[in-house]
């Protein structure tokens, strides 16, 4: 488990995991030939409705069932009251070696023709689809995700069947089954649709631009402007969600994931090309165990190991979240528009959220413990997409299937057991609203409005008026409204001008005079807006910065955050004292620091000054401590040699109060490291170093470089003996533990091996393990297998030697000497890092990995299944010791409860696994590798290979969690090459490390309530 898999089947439409399970007594003590859930019988429309237990104060009504419907999956209300729904039919698609389906899918065209509320009326508006999965209203048409295309579907005759198909773009990628594919169209305030990547990339053109060059991508979301036709790559990777708030703020989900915020863009951070920071997402919700749903379906699973709780309802998990809809309707009941809801499918439910402030990004929590907003009491209730009314209400879509599960995760022998079609042809759609807010009536539909009745529309307190009514007028291409528009922007209501500004924008018709009234705006968000306006046009528009300034010392974060992206856009001389002031405020907050460092270019040594001379008061050693780190990493990649030495005596200071300093010694000296590594490899040098970057730029026999060396002494021993400090807060004894990797071997790696004693915190053995590797020379790290040090290590700090060591070129000899001397077994190598050992590129290193791991590097794979099933299956597992087990074996990799590793999938939610599959993905890791959780492998410029998953990208940097569960973050000028690696990290010899009993008694943990 020290890697990825057993969670792999957690994957379906949508978004959707596949929790609802085999029903089956450890595997063998039912018959085989009965498929799981027979009992379960598909519900009428009427008696579906009755199964719901809604929160008080709502009521919830049926708009839309089969035959009216089928299989929807997404929804779109246009102008004129009409909803489009994306039927997806053929789900779930063929696995790979099958042959394909016939293209079943349609976009259906829904009528309410006598305005009861509840459509009556439909026509085929396309069919002969593949699998589409998403579709937003545009120009009396609809743009319909469906990968490999993005279409474009439009009416021209008005007889209700679309006789214009264009291919807008092309190229997402389709070889992974269907529901994790790009979806989710969703037009932006800026003008700009966005899309979901569904964990999935592609090699994206335009049939309408042959000359522009394809977007290339592994998986990040997307956008595209429907009137210039630019395609371009935007922060996240959502899975089946994506909404905005009413200021435009972009929220996203995935399985495990129920809120993601995004928080910065690639483009943004891409600025810095020195800027080692690859994050564009904050998890506003909690995730993963701590992600807790109230479901009222039986867990017909856990009666694998405690059947008297098989009608039981149970706690459970978010393991399908998809969907996610922040509400700004205004047909809620008072006070809850503005409200997160996320669909969880494989637990037939809707949950509701409230948000709050956190900071730059924000937090939200369950709405009511214990009790959902909406759940069923029918486990084929699936719905899997939310959203906004013309009326204010929330739509739920209800896919309405028996078994939601894709057959590609789920064992090839337990298939059968399941009724993957079952509810094909069926599908519900339903109207949540305030108890007094019965459907029906007229809508005042905007299809005629004039163009005065739309820019009064603008500030309607429901989302989908306001939204439509700009989408009209930007598609009328209505520059008659230049004057109500500018009028509205002055007007009452925020969100009027809001949307007119952003309406003005989209016109063509924005002025400065009128960015910079929104810019002293009362409301913070219209401020927030008005700077990102500042940031599209400031080298257009410059007299736009001094307003901009004013707004550096502005009462709200976000707004400031903003600020400094927009600043960051600018040559002008002041904006490195404005992005100071800013630093010093919120250096805390690690996306204010990345929005400051990603607008430096070059201005390192400005923006220090700056910061060392600005009155604004700090917001505390943590503030200064990270902003300082991160400026002397890009201090030290980008300033000249005398420029470092003269901060090293400067920060050094031996009469000031150790505190921030060791993280800003440890910043330098990592971008110190990272030139000398890019300028080696240019040289061609090769061989190990002698001392660190850092030590060898104090070393010159120059008065300035022996005054700092000096100094830099003394920071070396007060670090010592604060890593050493059990009392000392971790956030500065981390940071001292960091920078003894840079010091003189010789005397700093005797405190660090002081830190690898069983009793100290694991964190702090890990970090101890990471500095002794990093070191220079090769005796540091090789004290790190001395045998009786060896025998003590806890499984993770194991890892994270092994995961250090074989990461290092220089460092997988002394690795290999230690096997070679019998004090480190083979088998604790393991077979995925014996592969990689016998693969490597080093052939010398590749011979003696073969002699030394022999037999390692081959998995054992299916055979070691079907021999381990029956012997373990049909133990009686003890919880207790697999709880042990766990802490042993799997920890270090995977969260279960309240606690664990981040390489590999959130196992908290595996209980509603049948115990063969979890066992099939502990014995076979390779089997399936859940996305998202692919290994790959960097090698860096100095003589690096780190391997694992990659956790987040953009055109600057990358992330890779290693197996250690350790992040590093690497630009992409320091990557020598980047490959997909072979198979899971997770070993597979976990049949000779565990017994058949041990097994048991793991899969009996995991499946405990």
């Amino acid at each position: 488990m020290r890697m990825r898999s057993f969670a792999t089947a957690l994957l379906v439409l949508a978004g959707v995991s596949l929790t609802t399970s085999i029903r089956m007594q450890a595997g063998h003590q039912q018959e085989p030939t009965r498929r799981r859930g027979d009992d379960r019988r598909a519900l009428s429309p009427a008696d579906a409705l009755r199964s719901f237990v809604l929160e008080p104060g709502y009521r919830i009504d049926l708009v839309a069932a089969e035959p009216l419907v089928q299989d929807p999956v997404a929804i779109a209300f246009d102008e004129h009251g009409r909803l489009f729904v994306a039927e997806n039919r053929g789900y779930p698609d063929p696995l790979e070696g099958q042959p394909p389906e016939p293209a079943r899918g349609v976009i259906a065209l829904l009528t309410d023709t006598d305005q009861d509320g509840r459509y009556d009326a439909r026509s085929d508006f396309a069919t002969g689809l593949t699998y589409p999965n998403g579709l937003m209203v545009w120009d009396e048409g609809v743009f319909v995700t469906m990968a490999p295309d993005l279409l474009y579907l439009k009416d021209t005759n008005g007889d209700g069947v679309a006789d214009e198909r264009r291919v807008v773009l092309t190229g997402f990628s389709a070889t992974r089954t269907a529901q994790i594919r790009f979806s989710h169209p969703t037009l932006g305030p800026d003008g700009w649709i966005y899309f979901t990547s569904g964990l999935n990339g592609g090699t994206v053109t335009s049939p309408d631009h042959p000359e522009r060059p394809p977007v290339v991508f592994s998986s990040s979301d997307s956008r595209y402007h429907p009137r210039t036709g630019a395609f371009e790559l935007v922060g996240g990777q959502g899975q089946y969600g994506l909404t905005f708030d009413d200021e435009g703020r972009r929220f996203i989900c995935a399985n495990r994931h129920p809120v993601w915020h995004v928080v910065l863009e690639p483009a943004q951070l891409q600025r810095n090309p020195d800027l080692a920071f690859s994050d564009t997402v904050q998890e506003v919700s909690k995730v993963g165990a701590e992600a807790v749903v109230w479901p009222l379906t039986r867990d017909l699973t856990t009666a694998s190991f405690h059947p008297t709780l098989i009608n039981t309802p149970h706690a459970g998990t978010f393991t399908s979240a998809s969907g996610v809809h922040i509400h700004r309707g205004d047909a809620l009941p008072e006070g809850h528009a503005g409200s997160v809801f996320i669909a969880e499918s494989a637990q037939n439910l809707v949950q509701r959220q409230v948000r709050e402030s956190a900071g730059v990004t924000f937090r939200s929590t369950p709405a009511r413990t214990g009790v959902e907003f909406l759940a069923s009491q029918d486990s084929w209730f699936r719905p899997v997409q939310l959203a906004d009314g013309p009326d204010g209400a929330l739509y739920v879509v209800d896919m309405y299937r028996k078994d939601i599960d894709h057959p590609a995760y789920v064992p090839e022998e337990s298939r059968r057991l399941f009724d993957f079609t079952a509810g094909r042809g069926m599908g519900r759609i339903y109207r949540v609203a305030a108890r007094d807010r019965a459907p029906g009536g007229d809508t005042s539909l905007l299809a005629t409005a004039s163009t005065a009745r739309l820019v009064a529309t603008l500030g309607h307190r429901n989302a989908w008026r306001r939204e439509t009514a700009q989408r009209l007028l930007v598609e009328r291409h209505a520059v008659g409204a230049e004057t109500g528009l500018r009028a509205g922007a002055a007007g009452d209501t925020a969100l009027a001008r809001l949307h007119a500004l952003w309406t003005l924008d989209a016109l063509d018709l924005l002025r400065p005079a009128d960015v910079r009234t929104a810019l002293g705006d009362a409301s913070p968000g219209v401020r927030e807006n008005a700077v990102r306006l500042t940031e599209r046009h400031l080298r257009t528009w410059p007299e736009l910065i001094d307003p901009l300034l004013a707004l550096v010392d502005d009462g709200d974060a976000r707004v400031r955050l903003h600020v400094a992206l927009a600043l960051g856009g600018s040559d002008d001389a002041r904006t490195v004292v404005a992005l100071a002031s800013i630093a010093r405020r919120d250096g805390a907050d690690r996306w204010v620091r990345a929005a400051v460092f990603s607008g430096l270019r070059g201005r390192a040594a400005a923006l220090l000054e700056a910061f060392q001379s600005s009155t604004t008061a700090p917001a505390g050693i943590a503030a200064r401590a990270g902003v300082m780190q991160d400026l002397g990493r890009l201090y030290g990649a980008t300033e000249s040699p005398e420029r470092c030495v003269a901060l090293i005596a400067a920060i050094a200071d031996p009469s000031a109060e150790l505190s921030w300093q060791p993280a800003a010694l440890a910043g330098l000296a990592e971008g110190l490291r990272a030139r000398a590594a890019v300028a080696s490899a240019a040289s061609g040098a090769t061989g190990v170093r002698d001392e660190s970057a850092l030590m060898a730029l104090v070393s010159a026999d120059q008065p300035d470089a022996r005054a700092a060396r000096a100094r830099l002494d003394i920071q070396m021993a007060r670090a010592a003996a604060l890593a050493v400090i059990e009392e000392a807060p971790m956030e500065q004894r981390l940071p001292a533990i960091e920078l003894l990797a840079h010091g003189d071997a010789a005397s700093a790696s005797a405190p660090l091996l002081q830190l690898l004693a069983p009793a100290r915190p694991a964190v702090v053995q890990v970090a101890a393990v990471r500095a002794l590797t990093r070191m220079h020379g090769i005796t540091a790290a090789a004290n790190l297998l001395e045998p009786a040090r060896w025998q003590a290590y806890t499984p993770r700090v194991r890892d994270a030697v092994l995961t250090a060591m074989i990461a290092e070129d220089r460092l997988v000899n002394v690795l290999l000497d230690a096997v070679a001397r019998n004090d480190v077994s083979p088998a604790a190598i393991g077979a995925a890092r014996a592969r990689r050992l016998v693969t490597h590129r080093d052939p010398r290193i590749s011979v003696r990995a073969r002699t030394l791991l022999a037999g390692l590097d081959a998995a054992g794979g299916l055979p070691v299944f079907q021999r381990a099933r029956t012997e373990v299956l049909n133990r009686s597992g003890v919880p207790s010791r697999g709880r042990q087990q766990f802490a042993a074996q799997c920890v270090a990799c995977h969260t279960f409860g309240s606690g664990g590793g981040r390489v590999g999938p959130d196992l908290s939610g595996i209980r509603n696994q049948p115990a063969d599959t979890i066992l099939l993905h502990i014995l076979v890791p390779d089997y399936e590798i859940t996305p998202g959780y692919e290994s790959y492998a960097v090698q860096t410029r100095d003589g690096r290979t780190l391997t694992g998953r990659l956790e987040s990208e953009t055109a600057g940097s990358l992330t890779i969690r290693d197996a250690a569960g350790e992040a590093h973050t690497v630009l992409r000028t320091d990557v020598a090459s980047l490959a997909a690696a072979q198979g899971s990290l997770m070993p597979a010899t976990f049949h000779e490390v565990l017994s058949s009993q041990d097994l048991a008694d793991l899969i009996a943990y995991l499946k405990a309530p």
